[in-house]
């Protein structure tokens, strides 16, 4: 265990002001959720099926404009980006607590929509500054920071929320929101190689970007359906390859693409329609592949996991008569994935983000089988502890597998997957709460999450046996 690479990581000004801004920036959004059910249920009177509408349309709308605005980062820039998110957050959420519930509902989908993407963005900035080893302590010690907001946000949120009141809460939730745009908008965080205008200190680290790519997409498979020559070496990640270096893609029949996805505005005269359907996908999606759209699949099982546990923590504990200890529960769950997030980025080795999501799901299981507060608390340890260094492999491993290009959008559909996840979890948990017992909440979680990586890593061992044997 190497705990002195975080000290080595701190000393570039870069990525401490990058994670300290990113701390300030993320608090309001985590508090939105909670003091946005509370003014619905609470507030207004509607109860908490219409408050759960209402939180449906937030997440729907960060669901379908993370994706979007990661790529607006990544065509346009960092501060053209978050321009219209932080004018959308500031005018959006002060006017909430004022409208009727059915255009509450139209304007928190486009606060969501136009949420500031500080995730992504922080991550994105990560990806950039750092390389092999640093890049996994640096995911990791994100990791750890992001479980720190998400335990002290929601408690604070409600706090707000009780004590002056819900429309002041969602007003602040707004301000403080675009005040954080602002802040990231003038520190203005690399988002891609050429914007580092000075190189930062040199670590004991001898990897590269180049090497850290081969070394992660070495597991996975190489090839494509279309024949490829290149005159440098390149990286097939999906269904056609990608080209990290600006060296163009030349594949014979189709029109020659960039490394950025850009192409011709229309498609050569002659394609088939399959062709065309290929050259789409690799002006747009050039980035997904199996193995990708793995990290996709370990986001939203971990999402799923994630929230499905908390929800059936509270549930267990209300039907015992003891919710108002939840805290306690919460405290070890979230403590021990700050413990396993900082052993993961001091361990300084990779591991795969499928074997740490399959244990994380099947940890959870055990809580099901235990009754009472202290006996709860101490089964939540374990799937704790592979909560955050999850989060971080698949985080790690995503941006190494994407070119930096595409990597703010890549990013957003990470963010997307796992924002469905817990879109999923709440009320799939809530069947299984209701329909058999609050311990069985713990159960489908578990399942949900093995099941779903489990199927990812099959087929993504199916595609790398297919390309082998057709390589043979």
């Amino acid at each position: 265990m190497d705990f002195g690479a975080y000290g080595r990581l701190l000393q570039d000004s870069r990525i401490r002001h990058l994670l300290a801004v990113g701390f300030i920036a993320r608090f309001p959004h985590t508090a939105a959720g909670v003091i946005l059910t509370l003014h619905v249920a609470l507030t207004l009177g509607l109860g908490y099926g219409q408050a759960g509408l209402a939180a449906a349309a937030m997440t729907l709308g960060i669901a379908v404009g993370s994706p979007w605005r990661g790529r607006v980062v990544d065509a346009k820039g960092l501060r053209r980006a978050l321009l219209p998110s932080v004018i959308a957050e500031a005018l959006i959420w002060p006017l909430v607590p004022w409208l009727p519930f059915w255009l509450m509902l139209v304007a928190v989908f486009f606060g969501g929509v136009f949420a500031l993407p500080i995730f992504s963005v922080v991550r994105q900035g990560l990806g950039v500054l750092t390389h092999g080893r640093d890049r996994q302590t640096a995911f990791a010690l994100d990791s750890i920071i992001t479980e720190t907001i998400f335990m002290v946000g929601p408690a604070l949120g409600a706090v707000v929320a009780a004590t002056w009141s819900s429309a002041l809460g969602l007003t602040i939730v707004g301000l403080s929101s675009a005040l954080g745009g602002v802040l990231l908008m003038w520190f203005n965080p690399p988002t891609r190689s050429s914007q580092l205008a000075v190189v930062g200190p040199e670590t004991e680290d001898p990897y590269t970007e180049d090497e850290d790519r081969e070394e992660a997409v070495a597991q996975t498979v190489h090839g494509a359906p279309l024949h490829v020559e290149m005159t440098a070496p390149s990286l097939a990640t999906g269904a056609l390859p990608v080209v990290t270096e600006a060296i163009p893609l030349v594949t014979g029949a189709l029109p020659v693409i960039a490394a950025d996805g850009s192409g011709p505005a229309t498609p050569t005269p002659g394609l088939t329609r399959a062709e065309r359907l290929r050259l789409w996908r690799a002006r747009h999606f050039s980035w997904v592949g199996p193995e990708a759209l793995g990290v996709l699949v370990v986001s939203l099982a971990a999402g799923l996991v994630m929230v499905g546990t908390e929800v059936t923590m509270v549930a267990e504990l209300e039907h015992a008569g003891m919710a108002g200890s939840v805290g306690v529960v919460y405290a070890f769950w979230c403590g021990a994935s700050a413990v396993g997030g900082l052993f993961y980025g001091a361990w300084g080795r990779q591991v795969h983000p499928y074997l740490l999501m399959g244990l994380l799901a099947l940890l959870t299981l055990p809580m099901a089988f235990v009754d009472g507060l202290w006996a709860l608390a101490l089964a939540a340890i374990p799937s704790g502890l592979f909560t955050a260094p999850t989060l971080a492999s698949a985080s790690s491993r995503l941006s190494t597998l994407v070119p930096e290009e595409r990597r703010g959008e890549a990013m957003g559909f990470y963010g997307s997957a796992m924002t469905a996840g817990a879109a999923m979890g709440a009320p799939l948990s809530g069947v299984f709460i209701d329909a058999i017992h609050p311990a069985a909440g713990y159960v489908f979680a578990g399942l949900a999450g093995a099941v779903l990586v489990l199927a990812a890593a099959l087929v993504t061992l199916a595609r790398r046996r297919r390309v082998g044997g057709t390589s043979a």
